[in-house]
Parts: structure tokens; sequence; C-alpha cells
């Protein structure tokens, strides 16, 4: 456990630098932008989003699914950027040949051609910067992992800052610096990591290729699905409000996006740590205890969060002031994303990747259900309500097929929670009484201790032992 621990800590070091950035990155354009500027970076970013989601075409989940047991690494690595790199050949030739109409959809003029090439030409970097990390992750090198992950960020949020201090400060001069800060900080991870390429035959294992493919292209169905599952709150508010919605909007999303890290942190330490439980055939008890004590984590920074929204949302200039009645609703993409990592491992385990997409199916038609119904009457916070519901109904679909195929494990901890969060969310976005408000979160926060204290119990036990210990 104290390995695990230290593993954690080491992994969290990166997602806590990376967040940290991204947090200044989020002022630092919404101090130069209006929210209707904000709302069109916002476009580039929804596009970018679709981009990773679809050019790894699965192969980096079936990279990390083979890890532990092909027996040559670098190889392994090799063959599973091969097919990428050759579809994101196709990917370029169509963004370049269709460029006009691309920047027409995204920022409504036709005119911003290079923003688009240079969009396209960075899928490359994007897939070595996907599976070079993903290596270094899977090998449990937590603090080179940490190290890359901060320098990564660093260099988008350095190059955002030079080019608004440099050029006239509009939408696409962040694009702009973002997109070239990213291309330079990806070209540096190469290099540091170019011994995993050197020596190493380009010659096709079809044989491997296949087992890839076979794990990796439902996952890719799936991930189209649940890409567009993401984007859709965005794409409603494009064209059934404004420019000026869709800003505000996207900066309250950004701010709730803050809780991704314990996401990410945790996924980083717990997918290898996951895999090598199953391999060693771990019961079923240690799985739970993860997952419930991410629940109460995650639940109780969610809480935080709602406690102190009007503080968190300050961060942004006063033009974007209503993005925290938004904000609690869209807490819920890290706070289910967080939960569902521990829940739906038996999808992983068996390998029955197609499920992904039953999931993903599922989350994407009441999103586009709610968004119908609410974008075009309450704009930004239809939206919010609709996306933190999908991502409730995500949550729910990933967990019940899991279960239904594994063993599993009792989730109605984790219901009771999600419903009690939910209706917090609910109140807050549709009466906004500052001071009933912080009520109900105080008594929510003293019910979630009451709710895991047996949890909380063992873990102050575990920690005294071993204080005592080292002593």
């Amino acid at each position: 456990m104290k390995k695990l621990l230290i593993r954690f800590g080491q992994f969290s070091i990166g997602s806590l630098g990376a967040a940290l950035l991204n947090l200044i990155l989020i002022p630092v354009t919404t101090y130069f932008l209006t929210p209707e500027e904000y709302g069109k970076t916002s476009m580039f970013l929804l596009a970018q989003t679709l981009l990773i989601y679809v050019v790894y075409l699965g192969f980096d989940q079936a990279f990390t699914r083979e890890f532990h047991s092909y027996p040559n690494k670098t190889r392994l690595l090799i063959q599973a950027m091969l097919t990428p790199l050759l579809s994101s050949v196709a990917l370029i030739t169509f963004m370049c040949l269709f460029a006009s109409t691309i920047s027409n959809w995204l920022f409504a003029d036709p005119n911003y051609h290079i923003a688009v090439y240079l969009l396209a030409f960075s899928s490359i970097l994007l897939i070595f910067e996907r599976f070079i990390l993903l290596f270094v992750r899977m090998e449990n090198r937590a603090l080179m992992f940490s190290f890359y992950s901060i320098g990564l960020k660093l260099a988008i949020l350095v190059g955002t800052i030079f080019a608004l201090l440099v050029f006239e400060p509009t939408f696409i001069t962040v694009i702009y610096g973002m997109l070239i800060g990213q291309m330079i900080g990806d070209v540096l991870l190469i290099l540091c990591q170019l011994k995993l390429f050197r020596k190493t035959s380009l010659v096709l294992d079809k044989a491997l290729i296949k087992r890839l493919a076979k794990f990796g292209l439902p996952v890719v169905i799936g991930t189209f699905l649940y890409s567009l599952f993401i984007i859709i709150d965005k794409l409603f508010l494009r064209y059934f409000a404004d420019f000026n919605e869709l800003g505000i909007y996207t900066a309250a999303f950004k701010v709730a996006s803050a809780l991704m890290v314990l996401q990410v942190s945790f996924a980083n330490f717990w997918i290898p740590t996951a895999y090598e439980w199953f391999e060693q055939k771990k019961p079923i008890f240690y799985y739970k205890k993860v997952s419930d004590v991410v629940m109460f984590s995650i639940a109780f920074f969610f809480l935080l969060m709602l406690f102190f929204k009007e503080w968190i949302v300050l961060i942004l200039s006063s033009a974007y002031s209503e993005a925290q009645y938004i904000f609690p609703f869209l807490c819920f993409y890290p706070l289910m994303m967080t939960v569902s990592e521990t829940t739906n491992l038996g999808i992983v385990f068996l390998k029955k990747s197609v499920l992904n997409i039953y999931v993903s199916v599922i989350a994407l038609l009441v999103a586009i259900l709610l968004n119908i119904t609410l974008v075009p009457l309450y704009g930004a916070v239809g939206a919010a309500i609709a996306t933190g519901t999908a991502y409730i109904a995500f949550f729910l679909a990933r967990t019940f097929f899991s279960m239904h195929i594994w063993e599993g494990f009792s989730v109605k901890r984790h219901l009771i929670v999600t419903g009690i969060l939910y209706g917090l969310s609910l109140y807050s976005v549709i009466f906004r009484d500052t001071f009933l408000e912080k009520v109900f979160i105080l008594g929510a926060l003293m019910f979630l201790i009451l709710l895991y204290q047996q949890d909380i119990r063992l873990a102050c036990q575990f920690f005294k032992r071993k204080e005592n210990k080292n002593a």
C-alpha cells in the first residue's frame, strides 16, 4: 500500500502541475478576450478534442492492454503507432482540402486556413505525444511522466502568453500561440525519448496489428461516439445560441475541469495498477475499497468547489460572472469520469471493448435529447444541465455493463452521493440563493463524512500504524 501511495503521489505531481498551468491559462485568455472571442477559441478546442479522440484509432488503448503481456515493449510501441500515423496522412489531406469549409464551420469565417493547416499537421505530433506518455506511464516512471506532462502544458502556456504580448489579442492569436506551443513541446518530448525509435524495425507485424485492431477498433467507434458526446453541448450552443453564450459556458467548463486533475492523477496511477492486480488475481475487496475512496474524495472536492464557486469564478474577468451559476452541473464531468474508472473494470479486464459503444450511444442520446430541449430555451444554463445529466448517464451505463459481465461490487453509496450532488447543483442553477445553498452544502459534507466514516476510520488507522512503525 505504501508503494501505491508513493506512486500515486509521484503521478499526481504532473497532474497537479498541468492543472495549475491550465488554470493560469484561463484568466490569461479571458482577460484579453471577450466572451464572444473566447467562444471562437473554444470552437478550435472542440475541433482539437475531436481530432485527438479519432486520430489514435483505439490503438492507444490496445497498446496499454497488451503492454504487460508482450515481451518487446519498444516493438509493441512502434507497431501500435504505425496505423494511427498512416491514417493521419488521410486526415491531413482531408483537412487541407476543405480548410475553408472547416474554418467557416469553426469561426463563422472561411479565411483562417493557416489555423486549420497547423491543426491538421499537429495530429502527427499528437500521436507521438500520446504513445510516448503511455509508454512512460505503463512503465510506472511516475516522476518522468510528471515532468513531461508539466513541460507540455508549460510550452502551451508560454506560447499563448508570448503570442498575446507580441500580436493583437484576438482569438486567432490565442489559437496560433497554443498550437505552436504544443508543437514545440511535442518535438522536445520526441527528442528526449528518441532512443525508443532507434534501431527498431518498421516492418508491419500483421499478427500483432490484427490483435491490436481487434481490441482497438471497437474502442475507436465508442471513442468517436464519446467525442461527439463531449462536444455536443458546444455544438448546440454554437448553432442555437451565440458565441457569447458559448464563451461563458466554455470558461465555466474550464474551471470545473480543474477537478479533472484528480481524474488524470488517479487514471495514470490506477490503470497500470489495476492490470497488475488482475494478473495477480487480487480479490474484489481491493477494487471496491479503491472505488469507495475515490467516490468520497472526488465528492468532497466537488462540494468544496460548490461552496466557494463565486470565489473560484473570480479567476475569470467580470464579463464571465454568469459562469458561477452553470459551474456546478459542469463538475459532474470530472466526478463521473473519475468514479467510472473504478466501476468499468469488467469491460477492460474481459476485453469487451464493444460495450463502450453502447455506453457512448446511451450517453450521446441523453445529451442530444436534453440539449435539443434545453439549449434553445435556456442557452448556457440548459447546456450545463444537459451535460451534467449526460455524464451521470455515462457513469451508470458504464457501471451497469461492467458489473453485468464481471463479479463486481455494490455502488449504492455512489448512487446516493450522486443524487445529493445533483440536487444541490439543480438548486444552485435555478434559485441562486447563496445563503441557503451554503447551508445545504455544509449539510451534504457532514452526511458524506457520516456515510464513509468506516472507510475514513480505516484510513486513519492505516496511517497511524505506518507512523508508529516508522517512529
